[in-house]
């Protein structure tokens, strides 16, 4: 196993621990309970992820958990909070970036070929099914604040640790 992509996996379960009690507070205060329990199950199996490598899984096991939980995470959101143009939409970017960082180009294609598949659903299913009628949230902005900002912060740390691979 490679110590650094195993140790970028561990660093980006932490992040995920710190976050996920503030991201329950956040949408629980926007009075989305349902998107915080949300947040909760799916955030668990990606702070679940390293644990498996202890318990002898492969990196590609265990990255592929944290992934599928990242991934299910924000399928969930935009389906609850609008379609394709939910605030949520914009973090499936974080799935191929975090898959090239713990594995390379292979399974960043394929995870940017998820995230290309999921695109394609919620627009297609707006445009023939109907749209996704978002979950009312106390305040619009502040939910779409806090993802931006969220996603700037996490889009920054992948890319130092990136970074750090290449000295």
């Amino acid at each position: 196993m490679t110590q650094g992509p195993a140790r970028h996996l561990a660093l980006l379960a932490g992040i995920t621990a710190a976050s996920v009690p503030v991201m329950m507070l956040l949408y629980h205060w926007l009075g989305f309970d349902a998107a915080a329990l949300a947040v909760l199950g799916f955030g668990t199996a990606m702070v679940a992820a390293p644990l498996l490598l202890r318990a002898g899984a492969s990196l590609e096991l265990a990255s592929n958990v944290f992934l599928s939980g990242l991934f299910g995470l924000k399928v969930w959101l935009a389906c609850h909070l609008g379609g394709l143009g939910a605030v949520s939409t914009a973090w499936f970017v974080l799935c191929p970036l975090v898959a090239a960082l713990l594995g390379g180009a292979r399974p960043a294609v394929v995870w940017a070929a998820l995230v290309f598949k999921a695109y394609a659903v919620l627009f297609l299913w707006s445009r023939f099914v109907g749209p996704l009628v978002p979950h009312p949230v106390r305040d619009a902005e502040a939910l779409a604040l806090a993802g931006q900002l969220g996603l700037l912060v996490l889009v920054t740390v992948v890319a130092l640790c990136f970074r750090e691979d290449t000295r």
